[in-house]
């Protein structure tokens, strides 16, 4: 809502003499810059674009390497298959 009042309703209403004039010193809180609105979002979403790539940096980090599969014994398998049948 706080930013359709500064980005529309003020400047196409010509609000901001009224707000000047009505909030006095509070004036900037009613009466925001655009470049603000228009910065604020941009800046927190490259802040989270940059919080999940140092997610998935650790992630991958802390992560333990699989086992080879040359480490497996596969004929186990084979003989419980086997016995099965």
């Amino acid at each position: 809502m706080y930013y359709v009042w500064g980005l529309v309703i003020l400047p196409v209403f010509g609000l901001q003499l009224w707000v000047i004039a009505t909030f006095g010193d509070l004036a900037f809180i009613f009466n925001p810059d655009p470049m603000f609105l228009i910065t604020v979002p941009i800046l927190l979403g490259v802040v989270l674009i940059g919080v999940i790539a140092m997610w998935i940096g650790w992630t991958m980090l802390t992560t333990p390497a699989p086992e080879p599969l040359e480490d497996f014994d596969f004929d186990e398998e084979e003989v419980t298959e086997k016995k099965e049948e």
